[in-house]
């Protein structure tokens, strides 16, 4: 299967066209009009650090309309999502849609990375998880209030189930690799005598 572009390789492969939807996706995942935006490493991770730090201002400004009748929340949750929606599309162009594609549309080698993404992920929000959950029953056993602990709380849970979603896309992105150069320009011009 050496013709035609590498989402109609994929197609071809697993033996299915998929739904209207299903196509789109896969074209919209694989554009190389935004290779170019994620060619580097550094570019990778700057992108990701972006989204991440995109994704707290949102959070912040979400948790502060439920706490405050100020407008700053409301606009910087406005300005956070008009940033963090074309973010979000980048890492899903980087990881070539790997989280939001379904899995026959993905190769084995995808399906392993998306396993190892998701791996990843549920053992570090273990940890934040159990981080958490401690922090509380100390501030309890010292004598906090659970009246006192409902807005933490409740702002923990949000943040909790925002990385949950979330970071397995960022793992998947961190580990995406360079893509190889070609034959031509990773061996040198052979030097005549």
């Amino acid at each position: 299967m050496t013709t035609g572009t590498h989402g109609e390789e994929r197609r071809m492969a697993t033996g299915t066209d998929g739904t209207r939807y299903d196509r789109w996706l896969l074209r919209t995942m694989n554009d190389a009009r935004t290779k170019r935006f994620h060619a580097s490493r550094g570019a990778r991770h700057r992108i990701v650090a972006a989204h991440v730090g995109t994704t707290a201002l949102g959070l912040t400004g979400m948790v502060g309309c439920f706490a405050s009748a100020a407008l700053w929340p409301v606009a910087s949750l406005l300005v956070a999502l008009l940033v963090w929606v074309p973010l979000t599309g980048l890492l899903n162009s980087m990881t070539r849609g790997l989280l939001e594609l379904r899995v026959r549309f993905l190769d084995e080698r995808q399906v392993a990375e998306r396993g190892t993404a998701h791996l990843w992920a549920y053992r570090i929000n273990s940890w934040l998880l159990t981080a958490a959950l401690l922090g509380f029953y100390v501030l309890w056993v010292a004598g906090t209030s659970m009246a006192d602990l409902a807005g933490p709380l409740a702002a923990t849970g949000l943040v909790a189930y925002a990385v949950h979603r979330l970071l397995p896309l960022w793992i998947a992105a961190l580990r995406v690799r360079d893509e190889p150069q070609d034959d031509e320009e990773e061996w040198p011009a052979p030097v005549s005598a």
